[in-house]
């Protein structure tokens, strides 16, 4: 691993764990979120190079995640990794499935991201995840994101077939706060080195004490009790 790229990813992982937004969560107010994303103690960002421009004011400590491709339309990437670097990102996103057009594309990236020293966050979304899962690990991912909703005996077999950190896309809508927080709990008894929140689940106005409490559950090992007094939250209803 060069220097560059060991220096990016403790950014990243500059707690051992990551907590991480997605850029659907910024979607409402980019300014507004990246903002309080860095006073609640978020790790870091993912964004595209047009949110970035929007907020570049606001990422104070933040890592920035650059998403290179087209996402969910599974297009050509639309930004190279060099110009990534050039924006001061520390890590790239992509997207992998297991179609020869993905695993190529994926390929091209992944190289170039090497010899530039660039992290490569593989977003596992695949009918056969574990399949892709195991590309990105043997094709030069450095950060693996897969979905949150397997069963957990599945999830832990993916997490553990890997051998890099993997990363825990927590989808936020319609989940509520309660549930969101009792999610990552478990999420973090596992063996996920972090969690990336997306979604429109969370209120911008009401976030900040969530957020806090969710940063603690990542980096401080908590109980969820324990997050929510953190927190400055009230226990629980039982």
């Amino acid at each position: 691993m060069t220097l560059g790229k060991t220096l990016r990813l403790r950014r990243i992982f500059a707690q051992g764990r990551a907590l991480i937004a997605d850029s659907v969560l910024l979607r409402t107010d980019p300014v507004g979120w990246v903002r309080l994303l860095g006073r609640s103690g978020a790790d870091a960002v993912t964004v595209t190079p047009g949110t970035l421009d929007l907020v570049a004011e606001e990422v104070g400590g933040l890592a920035v995640i650059l998403r290179i491709d087209s996402g969910h339309l599974r297009g050509q990437p639309l930004v190279s990794v060099q110009a990534a670097l050039e924006m001061g990102a520390e890590a790239v996103a992509v997207r992998v499935d297991t179609s020869s057009a993905a695993v190529e594309r994926f390929g091209r990236v992944s190289e170039e991201a090497r010899r530039l020293g660039m992290p490569v966050l593989a977003e596992v979304e695949d009918e056969d995840g574990l399949e892709a899962l195991q590309l990105s690990a043997e094709f030069g991912a450095d950060i693996i994101r897969t979905p949150w909703d397997l069963e957990a005996a599945t999830w832990r077999s993916w997490a553990r077939a890997t051998g890099k950190p993997v990363l825990v896309g927590l989808e936020t809508t319609g989940l509520g706060v309660e549930a969101l927080l009792e999610t990552a709990w478990g999420l973090m008894q596992g063996p996920a080195q972090g969690v990336v929140l997306s979604g429109s689940g969370l209120a911008h106005a009401e976030a900040g004490p969530w957020l806090a409490a969710l940063h603690a559950l990542v980096h401080q090992d908590v109980s969820l009790d324990d997050a929510r007094a953190a927190a400055g939250l009230p226990p629980a209803e039982t």
